[in-house]
């Protein structure tokens, strides 16, 4: 009888922590949920400040331009004008695909597949943003010089080589900040899918 009586105790506090356990991973499981959510959200308004600043000052330079160029009246005005607009309907769409990709993100309803898949997303999305950068800033420099028929006359001065060195200077800043931002995401969504698998 005592020995019933023992297997019963034993049973009962197996179920009871059973019961506990499962308590805690849907628990983590809601959280990590909730998680994810506030990740994608920050993803989509990073975008969207992005795209919002440049729209913004896009907008500035169309009024300004005109009136610091004398109405276009300098040599070269109108030509620097449209280049201008070019790179930044260039950098608009690009940013604009982006955000329009995080917004029609379709993830898996399995929440470790779901933080692998975003995961994959955002490793993809820093390697992308950089190419682009460094990509983006070559294309600058080089139409920069051949809108305005230079070529690569010139091209060695001192005056030049200053040019490159602030420009590159820039290229790089600009890529270690893409670079940060999501390396910093990234780490949180690993850090979120280490407690996930430890739990």
């Amino acid at each position: 009888m005592e020995l019933d009586d023992l297997k019963n105790k034993w049973q009962q506090e197996n179920e009871k922590l059973s019961r506990e356990q499962h308590k805690d991973i849907s628990a983590i499981e809601r959280l990590l949920t909730h998680k994810m959510a506030d990740l994608v959200s920050a993803m989509k308004t990073k975008y969207e400040k992005i795209i919002t600043m440049m729209l913004g000052s896009m907008l500035l330079m169309i009024l300004v331009f005109p009136i610091l160029s004398d109405g276009f009246s300098y040599p070269g005005s109108a030509y620097g004008f449209a280049k201008c607009m070019f790179f930044y309907i260039l950098l608009i769409t690009f940013y604009w695909l982006k955000f329009r990709n995080i917004l029609h993100l379709t993830l898996s309803d399995f929440l470790q597949e779901r933080m692998t898949q975003l995961l994959r997303i955002l490793e993809r999305s820093r390697r992308i943003e950089i190419i682009f950068c460094i990509v983006f800033y070559m294309a600058l420099l080089g139409v920069g010089r051949f809108f305005y028929g230079k070529g690569l006359a010139g091209l060695f001065t001192l005056e030049m080589l200053g040019f490159f060195l602030l420009s590159l200077i820039f290229a790089i800043a600009m890529i270690w900040l893409i670079g940060y931002r999501h390396t910093r995401q990234i780490k949180e969504l690993k850090q979120y899918l280490e407690e996930y698998e430890t739990a």
